[in-house]
C-alpha cells in the first residue's frame, strides 16, 4: 500500500480534550492521552505544534513509504528516527502515523487489522474490566484506590463482555442503597464514583462475586489499580486520609490481597520502588503489575523482571509512542513469562485499533473499561473478532 495522501488535524477525545489525529490514504487514527501519567512516558508536542509540524514537514515524507508487511513498517520506523524521531516530533505524531497507516493497510487489501501483525492468530483474551473508580481518573471524588476491577475467569469473550456488563450495572444498583450520596455518577473511565471506603467498596464486590458464582457457577476475581504514585509525596504514603510509612503501607497491600482474595494488583506502590514491588511480588500469588513503574518501555521491563518486581506489565503503545517498540515490549514479556495486559487511557478515541492489537499481538489480558461508547468500541470489536475467528 503506497502511501498517497497524508495530513494532521485537532480532534477531541472521550474527556472532550483536544488531541491529534492523522489520516492516511483517507484513513484516520487518534492518540488518547491519559489522566494518570508515569514520569518515564515519552515526551509530547503541544497539539497545535504538532499538527503544524506534520503537515509542513512530514506528508511528503510519507508520501515516499510503500507499507505492506511488518518489516516496511520497522524500515519506516529506522527512517523516522534518522529526520529527528519522537525528540523532535513527539510521541503522539509516530504512533498517530502508524495507526493510521494501519487503518489504511485493512482498508486497502480488505483484512482486518490484525491480520498486518498476525493472519492465524490465537484468541485467548480475558477482560479487567473498572467497574468503580476513584484517584487522578475521578478528580480525587472519591476512594483513593484508582480503579475497582473484576475479571469474569471465562473463555468466551461473548459472556464475559455481558457479565461485566451486568455487574456493573448491579453494582450501581447496589450502591444506590449503600451510599446515600451516590447520583450514579461515573468517572473518566465510565466506573462508578462512590463516597465508600475501600473496604467497603471490596466487601460489596466480594458479595457479588459470590452471588454470581453460586448462581452460574463462574468465578469472578477481583482486582485495584493503587496507582501509588500519586499517594506518594515526600517520602510517604498519602491514603485514607493518613499518613504511611513504606513499610506500613507494603503491609496494608498485602492486608488487602489477603483479605478480599485480590487476583490482580496494579502500581501497589511508587513507580522507582522496584525493590518494595519485589517484596509484594514475592509475598503473594497475585498478579503484581507494572504500569507506572514499566511505562511500556523495555529497559524498565528488564529492570522489573532481574528484580522480580512483577508478574504482569501493562502495555500502553501510547507511553512509547512506537508500535514496533510496543511489540519488543510484548515479546520482552512473553520470554520471560511475565503476563502483557494491553490498556485504554482515560481519556480515550473512539477507535478500536486496540482490539485488534490485543488480537494480532495474542495478548492474554485487556484493559478496556465496560462502560461508555469509546470503551465499548473495543469490546464489541474483540466479539465480532472471536467469532471470525471461531468460526
Amino acid at each position: 500500500m503506497r502511501i498517497v495522501d497524508a495530513r494532521a488535524r485537532i480532534v477531541l477525545n472521550s474527556r472532550g480534550e483536544p488531541i491529534l489525529e492523522v489520516e492516511i490514504n483517507r484513513s484516520s487514527e487518534a492518540v488518547p492521552l491519559g489522566a494518570s501519567r508515569g514520569s518515564h512516558e515519552v515526551s509530547r508536542l503541544e497539539i497545535e505544534k504538532a499538527v503544524e509540524i506534520f503537515n509542513s514537514e512530514l506528508v511528503d515524507f510519507l508520501k515516499t513509504y510503500d507499507i505492506q508487511t511488518l518489516g516496511d513498517l520497522k524500515n519506516f520506523e529506522e527512517d523516522f528516527l534518522t529526520i529527528g524521531g519522537i525528540k523532535r516530533y513527539g510521541g503522539d505524531i509516530l504512533l498517530a502515523i502508524e495507526y493510521a497507516i494501519l487503518r489504511a493497510w485493512a482498508n486497502y487489501y480488505n483484512k482486518p487489522i490484525y491480520a498486518f501483525f498476525n493472519e492465524k492468530p490465537k484468541f485467548n483474551i480475558k477482560i479487567l474490566a473498572n467497574v468503580v473508580g476513584g484517584g487522578a481518573h475521578s478528580k480525587w471524588r472519591g476512594p483513593s484506590v484508582q480503579e475497582f476491577l473484576i475479571v469474569p475467569y471465562v473463555e468466551d469473550i461473548r459472556l464475559a463482555v455481558f457479565l461485566s456488563s451486568y455487574i456493573h450495572k448491579k453494582i450501581g444498583e447496589r450502591l444506590e442503597t449503600l451510599d446515600k450520596k451516590f447520583m450514579y455518577g461515573r468517572n473518566d473511565e465510565g466506573a462508578w464514583v462512590t463516597s465508600l471506603d475501600e473496604d467497603s467498596i471490596l466487601s460489596l464486590l466480594s458479595s457479588i462475586r459470590e452471588e454470581i458464582k453460586k448462581e452460574y457457577s463462574i468465578d469472578i476475581k477481583l482486582g485495584i489499580d493503587m496507582a501509588a504514585t500519586h499517594l506518594y509525596k515526600e517520602g510517604v504514603y498519602r491514603y485514607r486520609g493518613k499518613e504511611y510509612s513504606r513499610e506500613d503501607f507494603i503491609s496494608e497491600i498485602n492486608r488487602m490481597i489477603k483479605d478480599y482474595k485480590l487476583f490482580y494488583v496494579e502500581d501497589p506502590l511508587f513507580e522507582e520502588d522496584f525493590e518494595g514491588f519485589s517484596e509484594i511480588n514475592k509475598s503473594t500469588d497475585a498478579l503484581i503489575t507494572g504500569d507506572d513503574l514499566t511505562v511500556t518501555n523495555t529497559e524498565r521491563i528488564k529492570k522489573a523482571i532481574e528484580k522480580n518486581s512483577v508478574k504482569a506489565v501493562i502495555i500502553k503503545p501510547d507511553q512509547v509512542g512506537s508500535l514496533i517498540k510496543v511489540i519488543e515490549a510484548v515479546e520482552l514479556c512473553k520470554r520471560n513469562n511475565i503476563i502483557p495486559v494491553l490498556s485504554h487511557r482515560s481519556g480515550e478515541t473512539e477507535s478500536n485499533i486496540l482490539a485488534h492489537l490485543a488480537v494480532g499481538l495474542e495478548i492474554p489480558f485487556v484493559k478496556f473499561g465496560i462502560s461508555g461508547g469509546e470503551r465499548i468500541s473495543k469490546l464489541n470489536e474483540l466479539i465480532r473478532i472471536f467469532e471470525k475467528i471461531k468460526s
